[in-house]
């Protein structure tokens, strides 16, 4: 068997485990749904059946929310055997396809981890870390449009870090497509992205910025938006920074921020035990600058969203790859890589 067939092999193996991951804590997610939705899930379910009659908020994310109606008229020859209401499953489409690209991200956050030298062990770990949090399973089993925006991020930090220009300016010019707040990790390309020519860069913003307007019209076209929609929309996330900021302080709002990764907050704070010489094992291999701004763009994201908790899986990449360095890194996990049969600081070549 060739090496690129085991390759391609290895990596279908972590798409299905990262499936499993998610597969049954989403499931479950979607058959216990309370009767009624969200006002985020309404909007997409209208969108999905081509109605953009929506609060401007919601109204030109429109990818996603129109590849699960497509899927779903696609897949409604098979249920109708089955269900005699002969409607298109429009919210089993969504779980299919976000859990189809959340296991997607799975992938590229266990080849980012390798692509920082960690073992396959410690990069699966890694990924699990983010893919068994109860937000994924909550993105993957609701009628949302997170999970796209949630891929695009790994795929950035990603093509940062292997250096793959091609990737680099495709996620640039999707990303705000998929949903507008991702032009806040566009300085996290346009700083970084050094190894594509800058000129390249900001011609691809410029593009993404002008595929955005092209949605932005085709949907004003069809349905004429309120004339004070976009006023309002900006006020009322103004007033969400404010109201944000003072939960996110709060005991309760620490809390819940904190059980997003739940009990691998506690091999994060491992990490920084054992002093300089145990935190210089796996800190310095993060790089700062992509780091520290992709931190910033999150939290950017949690004081205007209306769920903070939620925005925190925009960290994934930087979280499973600090997960996967120190498991691989830090002495106190020494005993975990003898169990996984892997040397300490062995960095084999990512997969």
């Amino acid at each position: 068997m060739s090496r690129w067939s085991v390759r391609r092999q290895s990596l279908l193996l972590v798409f299905l485990l990262a499936l499993a991951l998610l597969w049954s804590n989403a499931y479950l997610v979607l058959v216990n749904h309370p009767a009624a939705y969200t006002i985020d899930e309404q909007s997409y379910l209208r969108m999905a059946q081509g109605n953009f009659d929506v609060p401007v908020t919601h109204r030109y994310r429109v990818i996603l929310p129109l590849a699960a109606g497509t899927l779903a008229y696609l897949l409604n020859g098979v249920t109708s055997l089955i269900s005699a209401s002969g409607k298109p499953p429009i919210g089993s489409s969504f779980f299919l396809l976000n859990v189809l690209v959340m296991a997607l991200a799975g992938l590229f956050l266990y080849r980012t981890a390798r692509a920082y030298g960690t073992a396959a062990g410690p990069a699966l770990i890694g990924m699990a870390a983010i893919l068994c949090s109860g937000v994924a399973s909550y993105i993957s089993g609701l009628v949302l449009v997170d999970s796209a925006v949630v891929l695009a991020v790994v795929l950035l930090y990603y093509a940062l870090r292997t250096q793959s220009g091609l990737l680099l300016l495709a996620v640039v010019v999707l990303g705000p497509a998929l949903k507008e707040s991702f032009i806040l990790f566009l300085p996290v390309a346009l700083l970084y992205g050094r190894f594509v020519p800058l000129w390249q860069r900001l011609l691809t913003i410029v593009g993404a910025a002008g595929l955005v307007l092209a949605l932005h019209a085709a949907i004003d076209a069809q349905v004429p938006p309120a004339a004070t929609g976009s006023l309002a929309n900006a006020l009322e996330h103004g007033r969400n920074v404010v109201s944000n900021l003072g939960w996110l302080l709060s005991p309760h709002g620490l809390v819940i921020c904190s059980g997003v990764f739940g009990l691998f907050n506690g091999v994060l704070l491992a990490g920084f035990w054992g002093g300089r010489a145990a935190i210089g094992r796996w800190l310095p291999l993060l790089p700062a600058g992509p780091t520290l701004l992709g931190l910033a763009a999150v939290l950017a994201h949690m004081l205007l969203s209306g769920e903070m908790s939620r925005m925190l899986l925009l960290a994934a990449p930087i979280v499973a790859v600090a997960v996967a360095l120190i498991l691989d890194r830090h002495p106190l996990f020494g005993p975990l890589r003898q169990l996984l049969g892997t040397p300490a600081n062995q960095a084999e070549k990512p997969a």
